[in-house]
């Protein structure tokens, strides 16, 4: 059995180290009467109903002294794609602009919002459409006419997909550009491109959306009347940490996540000391009960106990509608009103961001990562609460040289934490809802991850068993973000697929109404850390690896 289990886990690294490679190619370039032609293949995952999904880009650069030249036609082919999965191909032109953001799935405010609104981005170049509605013929070559003049030194093309209401989980929207015809020469590509089809890809935030650079930390929860509810810091200025000026916004979706509304703030950064982030969510007792928990102030790393790095929490009874005041409730970890003599003494501490938990038993827990001394290390404690969030107590110990950490129920009511590691992921037990912990952690088997923050969720099955499921990157670098699966309460991680196969780091877990899986996942396919902000969402037999 562990000899299958490991052969799998291989087959799926190796999987993903392929498609990273993929995801990554460097353009095809072809030359000739003044122009140079590079293509670049887009093999991201795709998901139902997205709108102008980008396959190829097609970049022409003119030499100097060149005449202007038009380009008269493409040829493409899809074979390999099945006839239900696309609605329309269509070729866009953005002139000059190597800018795609603009010509992608729109979700964001697609839903109305009670909050107050985030100040809405600046408008954007109008893209010109060549063709639309072009019928695709999966066996033969497609002659695709444009009659597009190249008049800037440098000009930018897409080949884009509508992707069915009904496409296939599994199944790949597949293209080959095979040839380009300008008004002189022809110039032969035979380039290829996948984008495997998911029931939902969504973008909720691209670099410089909303007038911020960047943005960073998922947080998902599905609230209790279906609601979707995500956190996310928008970095406005530079992609550092608090104490950075740093806001948390929220967005939610009624429809499964494929519209969303929002963003609206949850804690509004007010300048460098004065940021908030790092948003944790939880279900509360309340009938559409929800909590966060969340940093504000000074840096962890700048944090004393003279002046520490504040936790905040606020409620929701309406499924995430509106909320309750912000509340300080640091005094009740640590910080100079702790009533701990030993606990007002630490340095400081945050709530790992993502998924909290509530118990079976109506405790509601998150982990902190806690400097109780000099030493730049952390160690992890639970701050938990058996009042619905009034009052906050913190927890013995679980683990020394741990960090960010996230806490699941078992069926038995034992709590399993898993705890952000270089190299081996650490978990470890509680008997007794999370207030004592055993004295050392333990490993679990296949699953190998760097540094790095992900969820970890229970999975009810339909003949009263159950899974876990877990987020994370594998490897040692924070690219090829997976979600694997324990069958044994953590101890081994023998299945999985790997989600997002290029650079990628935190993540956050969900399970939707109708039983399928949603994932935030902060992602950047162009190798760096101008993350993405994407929602994912799939069954768990894709995850399985039973369907095509």
């Amino acid at each position: 059995m562990k000899n299958t289990a490991l052969q799998h886990i291989l087959v799926c690294i190796i999987a993903a180290l392929t498609l990273s490679g993929a995801a990554q190619t460097p353009s095809v370039t072809r030359a000739g009467d003044g122009l140079q032609i590079s293509v670049t293949p887009d093999t991201r995952m795709t998901g139902r109903s997205n709108h102008c999904e980008v396959l190829m880009c097609i970049q022409v650069v003119r030499s100097n002294g060149t005449e202007e030249t038009e380009l008269n036609s493409l040829t493409v082919n899809l074979q390999g794609t099945e006839s239900g999965d696309l609605r329309i191909l269509q070729i866009i032109a953005t002139g000059s602009s190597p800018n795609p953001k603009d010509i992608g799935p729109q979700s964001v405010n697609q839903e109305n919002t009670t909050y107050d609104p985030v100040p809405e981005s600046r408008s954007h170049t109008l893209l010109t459409v060549l063709v639309r509605d072009l019928e695709p013929s999966l066996s033969e070559d497609i002659h695709i006419p444009l009659h597009y003049r190249l008049t800037a030194d440098t000009s930018y093309l897409w080949i884009t997909a509508d992707i069915s209401d009904t496409a296939k989980e599994g199944n790949r929207i597949c293209l080959t550009l095979k040839q380009l015809q300008t008004n002189k020469e022809a110039y032969p590509v035979d380039i290829h491109t996948e984008r495997e089809i998911l029931l939902r890809r969504r973008v909720l935030y691209c670099p410089g959306d909303f007038d911020s650079k960047f943005f960073r930390i998922p947080a998902i929860i599905t609230a209790k009347d279906g609601t979707l509810v995500t956190a996310t810091d928008r970095r406005k200025y530079n992609n550092n940490d608090l104490p950075e000026d740093i806001d948390i916004i929220l967005n939610y979706s009624s429809s499964g996540g494929q519209f969303w509304g929002g963003p609206a703030f949850l804690a509004l950064g007010r300048g460098v000391g004065k940021g908030f982030g790092d948003c944790a969510l939880a279900h509360t007792r309340d009938e559409g009960g929800l909590i966060v928990v969340y940093a504000g102030g000074v840096g962890f790393w700048q944090s004393t106990p003279d002046e520490p790095l504040r936790i905040y929490c606020r409620r929701s009874t309406d499924n995430c509608r509106s909320w309750s005041p912000a509340r300080d409730i640091t005094h009740y970890l640590y910080g100079p009103d702790c009533q701990d003599t030993a606990r007002r003494k630490w340095r400081g501490a945050f709530c790992a961001s993502g998924n909290g938990l509530l118990t079976s038993t109506g405790r509601i827990l998150f982990v902190a990562a806690v400097r109780e001394g000099e030493a730049w290390s952390a160690n992890d404690y639970v701050l938990y609460s058996d009042d619905n969030g009034e009052t906050w107590h913190c927890s013995q110990r679980a683990c020394v040289g741990g960090d960010e950490a996230k806490v699941v129920e078992l069926r038995d009511g034992r709590i399993l934490m898993s705890i952000r590691h270089q190299g081996e992921r650490w978990f470890n037990i509680s008997e007794d809802g999370g207030i004592t912990w055993r004295d050392t952690v333990f490993a679990g088997e296949y699953l190998n991850a760097p540094a790095c923050n992900g969820d970890i969720i229970r999975y009810d099955l339909e003949d009263n068993t159950d899974i876990l499921l877990h987020s994370l990157p594998l490897g040692d670098k924070r690219k090829n973000v997976a979600v694997m699966i324990s069958f044994d309460d953590g101890k081994s991680w023998p299945l999985g697929k790997v989600i997002v196969p290029y650079n990628a780091a935190y993540s956050s877990l969900c399970i939707l109404p109708d039983g399928t899986i949603g994932m935030y996942v902060e992602e950047d396919p162009n190798g760096g850390d101008s993350y993405e902000m994407v929602f994912y969402n799939f069954t768990l037999d894709w995850l399985e690896g039973k369907t095509s």
